[in-house]
């Protein structure tokens, strides 16, 4: 009985705090707390090459880990002894009203019975069952249960999986719809800018026709002015002649005073139906764009 509770404290004194197992390979740290070698090694070092107790947080170093070849030695002695001897003291439960040993769990209180509990007027009229049942009961809950949350899990897992591949067959048609417009944008941008360019050339062009017409213009109204100052003149002159060489030349002069009426007259018409026409770049524009789509078609 001495060994065996000697064995049981020394053993207590011997495991590790990391692993909660009898100490393998022990080593003492710099603030004197013993380890396995393995579990201490696992503790993550901080970024200056320290790392933390387990029990103190002093900071120390792998390099200062030494072998504590005593506590390798108890060890092996403790394990030499009969094993049911240095299995830790396991304090049976025992109720702490009667001293008896609990048999039966109570469902309605959920608490431990001992034979005497059960048949007292507290637990008496209550369920009870022996703690194995109770137990065995339990667990077939709890197993029931696991299956249930488990079937639950696969569904969710399937909705997961087939609520993702509807969101990359939607994702895929948003990329696509994407690159259709991008792509009909482009096209109009084109169309636009082809025919911007086919207007202007045809602006440039009636820019052109407009300065020529212009300069036609101007050089029939000065010619018009010219003869007509030209035939005042020679009017005037003829008013001012002795009246046989006026009469002589009154023909003449009143020849070329209808043939300069007729030419004006005909200036002046074109230039009247020149004002009352209607034609402007904007209709000559629209004009050229609706036979140029027509001839696309």
């Amino acid at each position: 009985m001495a060994s065996q509770l000697l064995a049981s404290t020394l053993q207590k004194e011997l495991v590790c705090s990391i692993c909660k197992d009898i100490l393998k390979e022990p080593v003492t740290i710099d603030c004197g707390h013993n380890f396995c070698l393995t579990c201490i090694s696992q503790i993550g070092e901080a970024p200056d090459g320290t790392l933390k107790c387990p029990l103190c947080q002093n900071s120390v170093r792998r390099t200062t880990f030494r072998h504590n070849w005593l506590l390798a030695s108890l060890v092996e002695k403790i394990q030499a002894v009969d094993p049911p001897e240095i299995q830790p003291e396991v304090e049976e439960r025992k109720c702490q009203r009667h001293g008896e040993s609990f048999h039966y769990f109570c469902e309605h209180d959920g608490e431990f019975l001992c034979v005497v509990c059960r048949e007292s007027k507290d637990h008496k009229f209550h369920s009870s069952s022996l703690i194995e049942e109770a137990a065995q009961n339990y667990q077939g809950q709890i197993q029931s249960h696991v299956q249930v949350l488990l079937q639950k899990e696969k569904e969710i897992m399937q909705e997961k999986i087939g609520g993702e591949q509807k969101i990359d067959v939607f994702t895929a048609q948003v990329e696509f719809e994407r690159r259709r417009i991008l792509m009909e944008f482009k096209h109009l941008r084109q169309e636009l800018e082809e025919e911007e360019n086919f207007l202007l050339s045809r602006l440039c062009w009636l820019g052109h026709e407009v300065a020529k017409g212009r300069k036609f213009y101007t050089t029939s109204t000065e010619v018009q002015l010219n003869s007509l100052r030209k035939l005042i003149d020679s009017l005037k002159a003829t008013q001012q002649m002795p009246l046989r060489q006026m009469l002589r030349d009154v023909k003449a002069l009143l020849c070329r005073y209808e043939i300069s009426s007729a030419f004006c007259l005909l200036i002046h018409s074109f230039i009247q139906h020149s004002n009352k026409s209607k034609c402007t770049p904007q209709s000559l524009l629209t004009n050229t764009r609706t036979l140029k789509f027509a001839a696309n078609y």
